[in-house]
């Protein structure tokens, strides 16, 4: 499938996605006003391609699982990825998602945290109302926590690895696959699970995920420094994130270089300046650190593509076309 097919077949499941989220999550409150189920909504209405919901009724398809059994888990894995980045959002101080301001920005730090935990909780209903075994639905519950577990993991070490000196390539991987690797498998571990595959099979797809979800990670550093949908270039930087950029920076820059690299990245946000930015990215530009880490995350793709290869259900094609669509992609 070329990237227009993609593009497409995204968009047809992200209505259909959207239209049992609403059976979950009304789009008006009732007796609580407009204080969670209207800022929930101006989240989920603002973008997203709702790949990992899409991702999971592919994958439980091509196991022979209906669209209608697999939905419950399907919706709740976009419930949880909208509350991960709610709360991410807070963390980082962004006051830009999907081109309009953050939901703390429009409604209010503790309405931001409050709709974050209640998206959380609405998964976890929409799991118990599916129409699987309860041995099923308590596999879905646990892939739903251990997914958030890890990624509480992987976010504690992305915030306080901030503007370290001993950063490393490997210290990124570690974090990526925790805070983003099991959050972007769990939708097709959790298709594995409804149809019944075994526990070795299921940790194959663990590990095509972390391969995703690095590569993933990887694309969303890079996108960083692009302009594009009122994001402010260089966010990154700014908040002193982590990156492989700056991972693989810190490994190729001379002593002076990686000196004033730390020090701008150790400023607090409001007083890094856009001189600060340019000459991080100049820094990069400089050492080919963009291109190494894009080849980077080609090669992960291609290991997960290859993981695909020896799982036992049909489509194959498609899902690591998506997989590429994603490592490619631009927001």
């Amino acid at each position: 499938m070329n990237n227009d097919e993609i593009a497409a077949l995204l968009k047809k499941y992200a209505a259909e996605v959207d239209e049992h989220i609403e059976k979950v999550l009304p789009k008006q409150d009732n007796i609580y006003g407009n204080y969670l189920n209207e800022p929930a909504w101006y989240y989920i209405s603002a973008g997203g391609k709702r790949i990992r919901p899409t991702l999971c009724l592919l994958t439980a398809n091509a196991l022979g699982i209906s669209t209608e059994k697999a939905m419950p888990y399907a919706v709740a894995t976009e419930l949880v990825h909208n509350f991960l980045i709610i709360h991410d959002d807070i963390m980082d101080e962004d006051t830009i998602r999907r081109g309009q301001p953050t939901i703390h920005v429009k409604y209010g730090l503790a309405n931001g945290i409050n709709v974050g935990d209640y998206l959380l909780f609405k998964a976890y209903r929409s799991v118990f109302n599916s129409k699987f075994p309860k041995e099923v639905v308590n596999k879905l519950i646990d892939i739903i926590t251990l997914t958030c577990e890890r990624t509480g993991e992987g976010q504690a070490l992305d915030v306080n690895l901030r503007a370290t000196e001993d950063f490393t390539v490997d210290k990124y991987l570690t974090i990526a696959t925790l805070k983003t690797g099991y959050y972007l498998s769990f939708s097709i571990v959790g298709a594995c699970a409804m149809a019944g595959m075994s526990d070795s099979l299921i940790e194959k797809m663990w590990k095509n995920g972390s391969n995703m979800g690095a590569a993933f990670q990887i694309k969303d550093d890079i996108i960083d420094l692009t302009p594009g949908k009122g994001r402010q270039i260089g966010g990154e930087i700014r908040t002193g994130t982590p990156t492989i950029l700056y991972a693989r920076a810190l490994e190729v820059s001379n002593p002076a270089e990686k000196k004033k690299l730390v020090e701008i990245t150790k400023k607090p946000k409001e007083e890094t300046t856009d001189e600060d930015v340019n000459w991080v990215i100049e820094l990069y530009n400089k050492y080919g650190v963009i291109n190494w880490c894009q080849n980077y995350a080609s090669n992960l793709v291609k290991e997960a593509q290859q993981l695909l290869d020896e799982m036992p259900f049909e489509k194959k094609d498609v899902l690591k076309d998506i997989f590429r669509y994603m490592a490619e992609r631009v927001v």
